[in-house]
């Protein structure tokens, strides 16, 4: 199968060959996800190992065109508690796209604290820098994402060839009398 929609043909449309395609494509999609996952969450800039909780992967095949995609992101805080884990309290937006410099003021307090240590009723944040953390995994990395779907689709090359020999190749002859 190649990267674009116009140059994938299924030779054979019978559910067991599109189910096995299918299924092929998905695991190779998983493995190539699993290693961006593991490289991501051993560069994460961050010192809360929270933060991995919110790495996140799902593949799922397409309605409308039927091609197997995956998706890697970040998880919400919400989804995080739904896995029963600890969410960070760092935005994984922030630390994808960073934050401008602002004013953190506050509103239903007298003054902003953390630790015993009063800030008073407003802070200049001096903003965070971008990481592209998500970005750049996945383009440094495209060697090893290649590598892991090598073994799939080896076997998804096999089911194709099998499907061919499936078809009949006979070729009609022509007499010119």
């Amino acid at each position: 199968m190649a990267g674009n929609k116009s140059t994938v043909t299924f030779i054979n449309t019978s559910k067991e060959v599109k189910k096995a395609m299918e299924g092929l494509s998905r695991d190779a999609l998983n493995a190539s996800g699993r290693v961006i996952m593991k490289i991501m969450r051993e560069n994460i800039p961050i010192r809360s190992k929270r933060f991995s909780n919110h790495i996140g992967k799902w593949t799922f095949i397409g309605r409308k065109d039927g091609i197997p995609q995956m998706q890697i992101g970040f998880y919400g805080w919400q989804t995080v508690k739904k896995k029963h884990k600890i969410p960070s309290s760092m935005n994984p937006h922030w630390v994808e796209f960073g934050t401008s410099p602002h004013i953190i003021t506050v509103k239903n307090a007298k003054s902003l604290g953390f630790n015993n240590i009063l800030y008073g009723r407003s802070v200049q944040h001096p903003g965070t820098p971008a990481t592209h953390l998500l970005r750049d995994t996945v383009y440094n990395n495209l060697d090893e994402i290649r590598a892991a779907q090598e073994e799939y689709l080896t076997e998804l090359n096999k089911t194709i060839e099998e499907a061919q020999k499936k078809i009949d190749q006979r070729e009609e002859l022509w007499d010119d009398d």
